[in-house]
């Protein structure tokens, strides 16, 4: 009994994914940075938002990690699944022509305020305002009291006597906080797109690597500047910036020489006359000593 080899159909690819492989594709081939963020936690609307901030700067796309590693392989940058395996949770997808460290600021600058939830960490100091909170007296009174949040009762409703600073930048949030912050509607951190990995000239960059301590660096910057400047004066090397201090040094070393050689001119005449002044006078004194 001849054995007959089994013929499996071909499994047909879905359409919906030759698609998205293809625009995949597409966009890792007319971008030169391509970065990617975690999900998790991350609502459609804030998405949304931060798609509209960056449009005409990035492109963001939610995509399957596999279909993502299929469109590199077909764009000619197999290396970029480098910037998915490390990850288990979905990701996000940015495509950009601006520089992953330009990217980076661009996105924490466009960070959204959100409700906080218990044991998130305030991104900057939050005040209760003086205020008709619209609830009506009940236990929620003793909520206030617990937050030294000082209360009013004014036409059956809970009034908030004066503004109130409940948690500085830095501080946990309780979860008593929370809940009454998110009934008050107050925001008290900071959401956004944080880019884990990116890829631009063949780098693969790590969130680590992208953080940059921009008031730092401005000081570096400064400091590195004014040192190159005085260098370049010491050595009388010209340029927009030394010329004047280079000018001024001239001048100044100029008249203090004209004044030791004794050449009198309108600059100098009055120095000439106060050190000779001075010499007659220390001449005078060795005179009676004498």
């Amino acid at each position: 009994m001849s054995a007959q080899a089994v013929v499996r159909p071909e499994r047909k690819i879905p359409e919906w994914k030759r698609r998205e492989v293809e625009e995949l594709s597409k966009l890792i081939s007319s971008h030169k940075v391509v970065a990617v963020f975690k999900l998790t936690g991350l609502r459609a609307n804030l998405i949304h938002e931060i798609r509209r901030k960056l449009r005409d700067i990035a492109i963001l796309r939610v995509a399957k990690k596999t279909l993502f590693k299929i469109a590199a392989e077909r764009a000619g940058k197999p290396e970029l699944a480098k910037l998915v395996e490390d990850f288990k949770e979905p990701l996000g997808f940015i495509f950009s022509n601006t520089s992953a460290f330009k990217l980076k600021i661009i996105l924490d600058k466009n960070r959204i305020p959100m409700h906080a939830k218990a044991g998130e960490t305030a991104d900057f100091d939050v005040t209760v305002p003086e205020m008709n909170t619209g609830l009506p007296p009940g236990p929620i009174l003793s909520e206030f009291g617990k937050l030294g949040i000082p209360t009013k009762i004014e036409g059956g409703q809970i009034w908030i006597a004066k503004d109130t600073v409940v948690a500085k930048r830095g501080d946990v949030i309780s979860p008593e906080l929370a809940s009454l912050l998110a009934r008050l509607d107050i925001k008290s951190v900071l959401k956004g797109v944080v880019i884990e990995k990116a890829y631009e000239d063949g780098v693969i960059l790590t969130r680590e690597q992208l953080e940059i301590d921009l008031e730092r660096f401005s000081e570096d910057l400064r400091s590195a500047h004014q040192q190159a400047v005085l260098l370049s004066v010491e050595l009388g090397y010209v340029t927009r910036e030394t010329i004047t201090p280079l000018l001024v040094k001239c001048a100044m070393e100029a008249k203090a020489l004209a004044i030791e050689a004794e050449i009198p001119s309108k600059e100098t005449i009055e120095d000439i006359l106060r050190a000779a002044e001075a010499k007659a006078q220390a001449l005078k004194t060795a005179a009676k000593i004498e």
